[in-house]
């Protein structure tokens, strides 16, 4: 579901984001820019507690083990994008922009075009059926049934306030998630020291 299956996103236009194996990834330049050196350090030691073989990165299995990633369905889905293609691991580089991209430091918008993204397997800028559905059970999927999030995906592609009934637009998209709610799903406080 989600990335895994998705075909490759193409790079970011935003210069911060450029460079990764896909979608909303900071440059290394950016992502150290943006922590300070405490901050960091923190992050490197908190990396180096799960690289148990040095240096070969972090599986993914541990990583969304890591106490800030577990349960959270949004981050099972985003984290692919940052892991090695070649390895499905988690690297310190990686490790360290995924955590800014997680961070107060990265703003709504972007963790919304990187959600759309991670869920537009198309490669399309609307979602339809397929992608609503998926989006709604990667955050429903273990409350309700697939029956209610059926419903719920015909219910929202039917919304009034839509252009066109049937599909969302990126625009869309990003009208329909309320910033706090970006917030709330997708930050994460790591224990690093504030500055």
């Amino acid at each position: 579901m989600g990335n895994a299956n998705g075909p490759a996103r193409a790079a970011a236009s935003n210069p911060a984001q450029q460079g990764g194996h896909r979608g909303a990834r900071q440059t290394d330049d950016y992502a150290y820019a943006t922590f300070s050196t405490r901050q960091r350090q923190a992050l490197q030691r908190r990396y180096q507690t799960y690289d148990r073989h040095e240096n070969q990165g972090i599986p993914l299995d541990v990583c969304l083990a890591m106490p800030e990633f577990a349960g959270n369905k949004l981050i099972t889905i985003l984290i692919h994008d940052y892991l090695d293609p070649n390895t499905g691991r988690l690297h310190l580089q990686d490790f360290i922009k995924f955590c800014l991209f997680l961070s107060p430091y990265t703003s709504p918008e972007e963790k919304k075009k990187a959600l759309f993204e991670s869920f537009n397997v198309y490669g399309t800028d609307t979602f339809t059926h397929d992608e609503i559905f998926r989006l709604y059970k990667v955050l429903l999927g273990h409350v309700v049934s697939d029956d209610h999030i059926l419903a719920l995906t015909f219910q929202t592609l039917r919304h009034p306030s839509l252009r066109k009934q049937g599909q969302i637009t990126k625009d869309e998209f990003f009208k329909m998630i309320p910033d706090t709610e970006m917030e709330e799903k997708l930050t994460v406080c790591f224990n690093i020291p504030a500055s």
